[in-house]
């Protein structure tokens, strides 16, 4: 193999650099055998800085709820599953709007789409810290929502278009490490200024404020141009309206089931066979009709591929699960202040960032065999550790929830580390595209398919923990009040009622804990298949 031109001149607004040249010797492509010439120049790192930025911003907006979500609850009397969607319409809206947002930056150009990102971002967090009730609130959070999401479909193009393939795999660990520590940081906040709600939404600004800052140095955002009509046409927005459509109606119609309405009222029929119908319409149309496809040509060719993109949808589920529902047991079953519940849910986020950085700078844990192995391990951790979730009650000492919480932490941090090096060390052959296709347009990145379906795993993950928690403790209420109606004669203290609370919460729990286990189970059988 001779000379080669790595050319990433096509990058848009302004994400264009002069070194192109990168000499390769030798018979096989190996990653490791590669010399590259190519080294970042002021504009990549400026690049880098403002994507890292916003996807620490997203990041702290994501989790800075989860630990007000209870106290929430309680001040703005509203019962647990309203309040659960203070953080669920933020991950709907973020999972939502990518596709949208990548779309228009492949029409438009990153720098204005980007800047109109994070200023709608700033918008929606404006609404939040403005509001005075949880429709509001609701709202506010959704405004916020779409603009993070935006933020990071156009970031992960950012970085996948300025740098070179052969370095790619360490900017987006950077890139990584920054989400995790911005998660952090919003667990941290959220339990910290918990009385002082209207303050984390103002901390939020610092984010907007400094990412609005960079951007003007980071992109050209004078890259409007004309787009014909047969360009507009050729995107696939039908498969983005009928992808929010059909997990939105079948999200809303899961949180309400049961709670809000019987399973059998017909507000829940008709929400999820709308949401049945559409996902079967998505399916249909990405198969045979897209002429940009979202997620087909990318998964449904490649079992590997489409093993990997399952993987990362069954980890974002969980991982979701995992900070919500630790929040929920910490503080209404433990009793735990919220300052102490931010902390302690470090323990399930750190680890990740600590085995990021480990990754990058051991040479033998960049190895691409070793990748697979390391997901797999990932989700042997996770079901183990998921299993003893199942012992956890109100007489739990300290030291054992925090030792099966830093299990969790530590399964998270392999199949996050695996994954990441999986997405790039993956040999382009496992994603072929069918013949008919290949001239009619290119799919969206790997890396940007698999952070949707991450994202919309996140956003399965509140509305359904909380059915399945809240259908038990409403089933076991409904009990209660018929066994009380037998003994009319039997008074509760106040004490015994809180108690008998707890006990229904544990239980309901214990059932999700279940649910959890299968998932895992199930991711364990997905990294089989992963190479």
């Amino acid at each position: 193999m001779g000379t080669e031109f790595i050319d990433i001149s096509h990058a848009e607004d302004g994400l264009k650099d002069t070194q192109h040249l990168v000499e390769i010797t030798g018979q096989d492509y190996d990653a490791d055998s590669v010399v590259a010439e190519w080294k970042p120049g002021v504009r990549e790192w400026l690049v880098l800085v403002c994507v890292s930025l916003l996807m620490a911003m997203d990041a702290f907006n994501a989790t800075v709820v989860l630990p007000l979500v209870p106290h929430l609850s309680i001040t703005i009397k509203q019962p647990l599953g309203g309040a659960l969607w203070i953080e669920a319409s933020y991950l709907l809206a973020s999972a939502a709007s990518q596709p949208f947002f990548a779309m228009l930056a492949a029409l438009f150009g990153v720098g204005p789409i980007v800047l109109g990102a994070a200023v709608l971002a700033t918008v929606g967090t404006g609404v939040c810290s403005g509001s005075m009730n949880l429709s509001c609130l609701v709202a506010g959070r959704f405004v916020q929502g779409m603009g993070c999401g935006g933020v990071r479909a156009v970031s992960l193009e950012m970085i996948d278009g300025i740098i070179p393939g052969v370095h790619k795999i360490r900017f987006f660990g950077y890139v990584a490490q920054t989400w995790i520590i911005g998660a952090m940081l919003g667990l941290v906040f959220g339990g910290v200024l918990v009385d002082h709600s209207t303050w984390l939404f103002y901390a939020s600004f610092v984010f907007c404020a400094l990412s609005l800052l960079v951007i003007p140095f980071a992109v050209d955002l004078r890259g409007y141009r004309r787009i014909p009509k047969c360009k507009l046409h050729d995107l696939n927005w039908l498969a983005a309206v009928l992808t929010f459509m059909g997990m939105g109606c079948l999200l809303i119609g899961t949180s309400w089931g049961g709670t809000l309405y019987g399973w059998s009222n017909w507000h829940i029929l008709v929400l999820l066979c709308a949401g049945g119908v559409a996902m079967v319409a998505l399916l249909l149309y990405e198969c045979m009709r897209a002429n940009r496809s979202i997620f087909s040509s990318a998964v449904l060719y490649s079992i590997p591929r489409l093993m990997l993109y399952t993987g990362g949808l069954l980890h974002g589920f969980l991982l979701s699960c995992h900070l919500l529902n630790c929040c929920l047991y910490l503080i209404l079953i433990k009793t735990l202040p919220p300052a102490l519940t931010g902390l302690s849910l470090l323990t399930i986020a750190s680890p990740a960032l600590m085995l990021l950085v480990l990754t990058e700078r051991v040479r033998l844990l960049r190895s691409p065999r070793l990748s697979p192995w390391t997901i797999r391990a990932g989700w042997m951790c996770s079901t183990l550790s998921t299993v003893f979730f199942i012992i956890l009650d109100s007489h739990t000492p300290p030291q054992v929830w925090v030792f099966i919480f830093l299990g969790t932490g530590i399964s998270h941090a392999l199949l996050a580390s695996g994954y990441h090096r999986c997405l790039h060390n993956a040999p382009k052959e496992i994603q072929p595209s069918p013949p008919r296709r290949r001239n009619r347009g290119s799919s969206p990145s790997h890396i940007l398919v698999y952070s949707i379906l991450c994202a919309w795993g996140m956003c399965i993950a509140v509305p359904l923990s909380g059915a399945i928690l809240l259908n038990r403790v409403f089933g076991e209420v409904r009990e209660e009040r018929i066994n009380h109606g037998m003994h009319a004669d039997d008074a509760a203290t106040p004490g015994d009622v809180e108690e008998q609370l707890r006990r229904m919460l544990v239980d309901g729990l214990q059932i999700l804990w279940r649910v959890l286990m299968g998932a895992a189970a199930l991711g364990g059988v997905t990294s089989l298949f992963v190479r």
